[in-house]
Parts: C-alpha cells; structure tokens; sequence
C-alpha cells in the first residue's frame, strides 16, 4: 500500500477505544494492560512528573520524555487546564521504526501513530513531533471531557489537536496555514455542518478541509477569548451545556453563539 505524506497521516492516525461497555453513555474504562505488544528486550525507560516514556536508548528515552513534558506544559496552558491533574501518567512507546510499529501494534500501513487510554504508541522517524503533539492532545482533552463525550464535539477534540500540532511544529503549522487559505478561506464548511461532518464519509480533501478549519476554529476561540475563558468553555460542555449556551455563557461580551464565532471568525480568515 502507498504510503501517505507524512502529515496526512494525521488525518487517519488511529485513536483506539478499548470499550469494556455496551451502554450507550457509560464511561470507557482504562485498560490496565496493553493490548499490543511491547518493545523488544533492551529498551530504556525515563520517569517523569507527567510521562512514563519507553524507548531503545536512555538518550532516546530521555529526549522523548523531555519533549513530552514541553508537549504536556504547553497544552495545558494553551486550554486553561491549570486545576486538571491526570489520574495517573501517560503511558509513551516509542518502537525503533514503521515496521516494528505496525508489526507489534496491528495498524494500518497509513498509521503514524496511535492513541488507547491513556497511552500512546509511536515511532521514531519523520513527523514524530507532530504525531506526538496531536495525539498527545487527544490523550488530555479525552480524559478531562469523559471519554463519552457527545460526538458533535469532535470538531473540538479534532480541531484543539490539530491547533497543538501547529503549535508544536512549524512544518505543520504552515501546513495548516496554507490548507486554511487555500481551502478554507475561499469556501468555509458552514458551522452546523462543521459540528456534524463525518470526516472519513468525505473526499481526501473534504477531509483536509474540516480538519483544517475544526483547527482554526480552535485556535481562534483560544486567542480571542484567551486560555482561561476556553477552559471554562470546556467545562460548561463538559456539565452538558450545548455548544451556544457555554458560549454565551463563557463570552457574554464577545460571542452569543455559534453564529457569532463563526461571523467574526470569517473576518480573521478573509483578511
């Protein structure tokens, strides 16, 4: 199978639930044991306040550790996320390359990297930072929300990953740009489809098109409206607010409604 370019490979890189019940709405539980399979004998392992990073080599294991923490401190004060304190620390694989990754994982060829509980699987070679950015987000946005969080929320899980991934790697963050101007700014998604597109059900650049304004569209509500602000946000989705009632209620001075981020947002984009 042909491999995709690097960076697409973040459209399709697998977040893997590992559902323990059928009852709509209940809650994930974590799993305690991988269900793939581990490094061979001989890998290093590097603690640290947030991570437990796995790899072959102390100085592989301790420069992803490092990047992790700088990912982890970055997020957390991009969303406001100042109170939230993980129930345990992530859990980080790193396989020595592609090969090694879909042979011990069982992902598809395209996978670049993969997100299950709190845990991520990857490996080492081109467009790591930016895979590690990406589902690192998930991983924190997943466990602060619940992980049975609605599904017209996806645009924000998907759309803060991918403002983390730019944030953390400026071949992405370029990416993303010119995907915006070029895709984006001459024909927006309109708002109530954005919150209910199906990403997959698209073309490949339908796909790049929704991932790319879900990520501007995050952005902007963070910068606007600043870290804390977006923070509260998140909580009042998280208490089941709709999505204008908690911006009504998080921006009463800046935005009603979804039609108002999607107004002024529109101007930013065009400009």
């Amino acid at each position: 199978m042909k491999k995709l370019p690097v960076l697409l490979l973040l459209f399709c890189s697998a977040c893997v639930d590992i559902p323990t019940a059928d009852l709509p709405g209940t809650p994930l539980a974590q799993p305690t044991v991988s269900p793939f399979r581990g490094l061979d004998p001989g890998f290093k392992t590097v603690e640290t306040a947030h991570f437990s990073v796995q790899a072959y080599g102390s100085d592989a294991a301790a420069r992803y550790a490092s990047a992790c923490e700088a990912n982890y401190g970055r997020i957390m004060q991009d969303l406001g996320l100042y109170s939230f304190v993980p129930a345990r620390p992530y859990s980080v694989t790193v396989y020595k390359d592609a090969p090694e990754y879909h042979l011990k994982t069982g992902q598809p060829d395209w996978s670049g990297g993969a997100a299950y509980g709190n845990a991520l699987l990857l490996y080492e070679g081109e467009g790591l930072e930016a895979i590690m950015a990406h589902e690192m987000t998930h991983l924190i946005f997943n466990e602060f929300m619940g992980l049975s969080q609605p599904s017209s929320l996806r645009w924000l899980n998907e759309g803060v990953a991918v403002y983390q991934e730019g944030r953390s790697n400026q071949t992405s963050a370029t990416y993303y740009a010119s995907l915006v101007k070029s895709l984006v700014a001459p024909n927006p998604i309109p708002f109530s489809q954005m919150v209910n597109l199906v990403p997959q059900s698209e073309s490949r650049t339908g796909v790049e098109r929704w991932y790319a304004q879900s990520g501007s569209v995050a952005g902007f509500l963070v910068r606007q409206g600043g870290s804390f602000n977006f923070y509260m946000f998140l909580g009042k989705l998280k208490a089941g607010a709709d999505l204008d009632r908690a911006l009504a209620e998080t921006y009463s001075g800046l935005w009603r409604n979804l039609e108002d981020v999607e107004r002024t947002w529109k101007l930013e984009i065009k400009s």
